[in-house]
């Protein structure tokens, strides 16, 4: 709506108030964009609101302006309903209008949002196992991804698991990001390779992340560090060992010669 249409409607509702007017009057008109999942738009919603306070809302059903909330109370209706009927007459411009405006901003946001692509990130690592026979239990854990939609699968040496793609359980992150979780009873031996397999919108094929018995990698790379570092140590202390030792003693000075008589 542009700013002369406000101004017009503006004096009514001041002249309508029975109390002592505040300093300011705030008229504004309101517009939701409802978007479907395919970023298409569904409806929009549009509310004349005076100081902050809802005065003239729009039926998307019957396609009119009708008094609500502050503008269906006396004496405000009947200023309510003057401004809706005038909004009324013209509903079918600003229908269109509003609904080109919902379009041409909710479409750079929804690329950015609802539309992207986020690829998701794999960890495994052992639980607690619970009501299950078998002595350990795996979880894969799978996050920040988007959209939601994800599958989760358990191979075992590179055969699929059964029953190992349960339903995974979902959580939101509050980014605009989820999370999930998938976990697999397991009663691994060495040799044994468990992989837990993502496929995902955001993926050209499926993101795997494999699991063994044992001492993980991780740990194996921080203890072959510090042997490493121990190794050089015992080297440098060796050899500093072996250069005091071979110090010329304080206060002696060879001269040329010796002190045997001779025959």
């Amino acid at each position: 709506m542009r700013p002369t249409w406000l101004l017009l409607l503006a004096w009514p509702l001041c002249l309508a108030q029975s109390p002592p007017p505040p300093d300011h009057y705030v008229l504004h008109m309101e517009t939701d964009c409802v978007l479907g999942a395919n970023s298409q738009l569904l409806w929009a919603n549009w509310t004349l609101s005076f100081n902050k306070i809802p005065f003239v809302c729009y039926d998307n059903e019957d396609q009119v302006f009708l008094p609500c909330d502050l503008g269906a109370f006396y004496p405000w209706n009947y200023t309510a309903v003057r401004i809706s009927e005038l909004l009324s007459q013209s509903a079918p411009h600003q229908r269109d209008m509003m609904r080109t405006a919902c379009q041409q901003q909710s479409q750079p946001l929804w690329k950015q949002t609802g539309a992207r692509l986020t690829p998701p990130k794999i960890r495994i690592y052992p639980v607690t196992p619970q009501n299950t026979p078998e002595p350990m239990m795996l979880a894969c854990n799978v996050w920040g991804f988007y959209p939601k939609e994800v599958a989760i699968s358990w191979l075992k040496n590179g055969v699929p698991v059964k029953d190992g793609s349960g339903t995974p359980v979902h959580f939101s992150n509050g980014d605009w990001t989820y999370q999930a979780r998938v976990t697999l009873p397991v009663n691994p031996h060495v040799g044994d390779t468990y992989t837990c397999q993502v496929t995902h919108a955001s993926l050209p094929e499926p993101m795997t992340k494999n699991w063994e018995p044992g001492v993980p990698m991780e740990l194996r790379l921080r203890v072959g560090v510090a042997l490493a570092v121990l190794l050089l140590g015992v080297a440098f202390l060796i050899a500093g060992i072996i250069c005091w030792r071979k110090r010329i003693p304080e206060g002696y000075v060879p001269i040329d010669g010796d002190t045997y008589a001779n025959d």
